[in-house]
């Protein structure tokens, strides 16, 4: 049966373990025929026992015969289905197809032998489960009483290895002792594993990140009085000795490195200031400072001993407090209130 064959020996297995296979062997139970001779008591008793009994053999036969039915045409492709669908006897469909697809033993061997010489090995599926189908190919063989040495089908299969492990096969070539096939097996296992674990140490994993970083030109660096920048969340200006406000047009910024692999983001500079007469607006800050006196519209003394701690540790005397107006960009002024006026900033 080649179109269902691995599926009608499936099927054979499982009816038997359901214990419903005779019926594709044998005919439904049939009435029994009594002699004439027979007397009138004897006849009455002995149909009506015998009726009994048979109407129990053809319930089960008939209930039977649809499940093993049933099976067979549910795994039938469609161009068969439609052929069987109008059969209601299970033993006439399996005769079918014994007849069409399982009576010609020649035919059957050569079925099976050609699809064990085409069979090939690629690098595109798992070595060991292309292993397994090779095994599998020669049971088939075996199966049809054609005897095969262990030798002669690890030799076979010695020569349907991909091509990625002509290397390996070879090697295995060159060895004096013959391998039977389940001992071939047990090399090629071993040797897919430690394919497998080389390839893990050469390639890192695909998680890993990588960051390129990209560098604007030099000649900008430490050139950018007033203008503003952004970091940690809080924006500053920068203002000329002139109390004007300037944006930066090339406000500095996190750059996105992108590949096939990863995405990371990289930092790669913050701009500096040299002028310690420039202004800056920490937008952010508690308190302001200025070391330009020019620059405060109003302006008191403050009291002796008054400091403030810069970010390196170091103090700073403050000589006064006041107000300071910055006309920004938009043409509006911008009024701080107590700003401290410290010379030495």
């Amino acid at each position: 049966m080649e179109p269902i064959l691995n599926d009608g020996q499936k099927l054979l297995i499982f009816f038997e373990q359901l214990d419903v296979d005779y019926v594709l062997f044998t005919n439904p139970p049939e009435n029994p025929q009594l002699t004439s001779d027979t007397t009138t008591a004897i006849v009455s008793a002995t149909q009506t026992e015998t009726n009994r009994t048979n109407d129990d053999q053809k319930v089960k036969y008939e209930r039977d015969n649809k499940t093993v039915r049933g099976h067979l045409l549910n795994h039938m492709s469609n161009t068969l289905f439609d052929l069987f669908v109008n059969q209601k006897s299970a033993k006439e469909i399996w005769e079918t197809l014994e007849t069409r697809y399982g009576g010609d033993d020649a035919g059957r061997k050569k079925y099976v032998v050609g699809k064990w010489l085409q069979f090939h090995m690629t690098d595109d599926k798992p070595i060991m489960d292309q292993v397994h189908e090779y095994e599998n190919l020669v049971a088939d063989v075996l199966s049809e009483g054609m005897k095969m040495c262990d030798t002669l089908q690890a030799n076979v299969l010695l020569e349907k290895f991909p091509p990625s492990w002509s290397e390996y096969r070879n090697h295995l070539k060159h060895k004096k002792k013959d391998l039977n096939l389940q001992e071939l097996i047990s090399h090629m296992r071993t040797e897919e594993a430690n394919r497998l674990k080389d390839k893990e140490l050469s390639n890192p994993s695909s998680n890993s990140f990588k960051a390129n970083l990209v560098e604007s030109s030099s000649k900008d660096r430490f050139q950018n009085k007033g203008k503003k920048f952004q970091k940690g969340g809080q924006q500053k200006t920068f203002k000329n000795n002139d109390g004007k406000i300037q944006k930066n047009k090339t406000t500095p910024q996190v750059n996105l490195a992108e590949t096939e692999e990863v995405i990371a983001a990289v930092v790669v500079e913050a701009n500096l200031v040299e002028n310690k007469s420039d202004w800056i607006l920490d937008t952010g800050a508690s308190k302001h400072f200025c070391s330009n006196k020019e620059l405060f519209q109003e302006l008191k003394e403050a009291a002796d001993g008054e400091c403030v701690y810069m970010g390196n540790s170091a103090t700073a005397g403050v000589l006064g407090k006041g107000k300071v107006l910055l006309k920004l960009t938009s043409g509006k002024t911008l009024a701080l209130q107590d700003v401290l006026y410290v010379p030495s900033s």
